[in-house]
């Protein structure tokens, strides 16, 4: 590999390698304050709601928030309360993990109450079904 040596001092002045400098750390420290600043500015605002609320936070609040804790508990969806882990790296829910948990306990009891309501089934009356069902998927099948 051939290597190429250039004296910048043959093509800038100093007043022109100043100005480079100069411009390259403006840039740079103006992206970094523009980080700082959002950061700063959500760090104030997360502070002067905690001084408010301390404020106005008496003995009526304890069991104002507790109303509320309750009224919101009352409101969530099953979606809210039994939600799986998903592709945007969101954990599961305390719900959904206890819902599997109890699941995974009960499986047993779930397996055996299928057997049971498998086993109490006409042979007719499930060939019936079965034949209906695959007659239906065929008629789809050939009409789509």
């Amino acid at each position: 590999m051939s290597e190429l040596t250039i004296n910048v001092d043959d093509y800038l002045s100093e007043s022109d390698k100043r100005r480079i400098v100069t411009d390259a750390f403006s840039a740079a420290a103006a992206a970094h304050a523009q980080k700082d600043f959002e950061r700063i500015i959500s760090n104030s605002a997360y502070y002067l709601v905690g001084e408010i609320v301390d404020q106005h936070f008496d003995g009526n609040m304890v069991a104002t928030l507790k109303d509320k804790a309750i009224s919101v508990i009352n409101n969530l969806s099953s979606s809210t309360v039994f939600s799986p882990p998903n592709a945007w790296d969101r954990a599961a829910s305390k719900g959904f993990e206890h819902m599997q948990s109890a699941l995974d306990e009960l499986k047993p009891m779930i397996h055996q109450r299928v057997h049971d309501l498998i086993a109490r089934y006409n042979s007719e009356e499930l060939r019936s079904l079965i034949e209906e069902q695959i007659g239906d998927a065929i008629i789809k099948k050939l009409t789509s």
